[in-house]
């Protein structure tokens, strides 16, 4: 995992992506930690309720996570 750590470290890390792209509600942020639990979006731009602009929301891996470069 330290491989894969470290690239995505070095790929995302204060970057901004889209999370869960393809889902109905658009949700953008920058990658602030990566780390085994999960990862750590400071939240630039939303539609979810349930997320706040300029707040760091946290994502489990155990939740499907995925995301990409915007």
């Amino acid at each position: 995992m330290a491989t894969l750590s470290k690239y995505m470290n070095d790929e995302f890390l204060g970057k901004e992506v889209q999370i869960y792209p393809g889902d109905t509600y658009k949700k953008r942020g920058i990658v602030r930690d990566i780390n085994p639990a999960g990862v750590v979006f400071e939240i630039t731009a939303t539609e979810a309720s349930n997320y706040t602009v300029g707040k760091l929301h946290f994502i489990s891996w155990a939740a499907n996570l995925c995301f990409k470069l915007v």
